[in-house]
């Protein structure tokens, strides 16, 4: 969730720093800014941290069932689709 937040806070810092205008113009931009940013990768995020233990678990040999939504998930016929265990 550490990661979660700096990315988070990286993007409020990044909006600041360019958008020009009032105080409060300024403030709302960042805040719609920011949350559309992050409810766009909310649902399909893994920081690095998890992807580090993702890949130590299946190199440790552990069945590893990880969520994750695919919008070609509708092809129920195609095999390569998904994966729903590594």
């Amino acid at each position: 969730m550490e990661e979660y937040r700096a990315m988070k806070e990286t993007i409020l810092r990044a909006v600041q720093e360019n958008v020009k205008g009032t105080k409060e113009e300024v403030e709302k931009t960042v805040e719609a800014v920011t949350d559309a940013v992050m409810d766009a990768i909310a649902e399909n995020y893994r920081s690095i941290t998890e992807i580090h233990c993702i890949v130590a678990a299946v190199r440790a040999g552990e069945r590893v069932q990880i969520a994750y939504a695919d919008p070609e998930d509708l092809d129920f016929m195609d095999p390569y689709t998904v994966r729903a265990c590594w």
